[in-house]
């Protein structure tokens, strides 16, 4: 039984914040990349079937690839994190799955709404101002981080380490 997840990779925020996910997210020293997570925690790997991954296939096959940018940090408690812009395609991805997969919510259902972030630095309390300060020094030097997911990226955590399980195109 392994834990899944459904998100964007992001892996051209890495040069901007690569070292303070290093160093801040645990996730990132698992393995798990640069993402905007879309439904976590998924079902459990041991669940998928053809039929599944068939119906994940064909949510995003309709979906346009998303373009975002990401320049705006922003906090929820203990986390530091950008905002991507335009957030409503994102919003609207995630919302389709979680109708494809009513089961499993976004946010794992623990929050009422989804805000798409990519987070930098979680855990963090009193080094919050220093990580937000470098953070937005990093920005202005490097100018908005743009991104566009060609693909819904399926990730599996097995020996605690993310690793990818399958990829799904969005239209294009």
């Amino acid at each position: 039984m392994a834990r899944t997840l459904l998100a964007l990779l992001v892996p051209e925020a890495e040069p901007v914040v690569g070292s303070f996910r290093e160093q801040h997210d645990p996730a990132a020293r698992r393995g798990l990349g640069a993402h905007i997570t879309l439904i976590y925690p998924f079902m459990d790997s041991e669940l998928f079937t053809p039929a599944v991954l068939g119906r994940l296939r064909d949510v995003v096959a309709d979906i346009p690839a998303p373009m975002f940018r990401l320049e705006q940090v922003k906090t929820f408690p203990s986390v530091v994190w950008l905002a991507p812009e335009p957030a409503r395609p994102l919003i609207q991805i995630a919302t389709a799955l979680e109708r494809a997969f009513p089961d499993y919510p976004r946010g794992g259902g623990a929050f009422p709404d989804y805000v798409p972030h990519l987070s930098v630095a979680r855990h963090v309390q009193h080094e919050q101002p220093a990580i937000i300060n470098e953070l937005q020094a990093r920005l202005a030097d490097h100018g908005p981080i743009y991104g566009w997911c060609e693909t819904l990226s399926l990730l599996v955590s097995e020996n605690r380490r993310w690793r990818d399980l399958a990829h799904y195109p969005f239209m294009h």
